[in-house]
């Protein structure tokens, strides 16, 4: 069976495998964890007393978080990738 190539698909690929280099050193993800510890997404959305909080606090602090996410999930999904090609290559 003949599968048509998926331009975007290879270029999502291509940007996971950019993005993995330049996050594959040791330095880098520490750059990374400094990074998600300045802009706190380890802590909840709704910061403050309770029923009492700043919508666009809460807004900045969850679009903070989507940014990290993404970075690990491509990252993730990079490796997983890497793995993959490395095992067919050696098959």
């Amino acid at each position: 069976m003949i599968y048509r190539r998926n331009p975007q698909l290879e270029q999502a690929r291509l940007e996971r495998r950019r993005l993995l280099a330049v996050f594959s050193h040791p330095e880098a993800e520490q750059v990374l964890a400094d990074l998600e510890q300045r802009f706190e997404t380890d802590l909840p959305v709704f910061q403050g007393k309770a029923g009492s909080y700043d919508p666009l606090d809460a807004m900045r602090r969850d679009a903070h978080r989507e940014i990290f996410l993404v970075i690990r999930r491509q990252l993730a999904l990079a490796r997983q990738e890497a793995t993959q090609n490395q095992t067919e290559n050696d098959g």
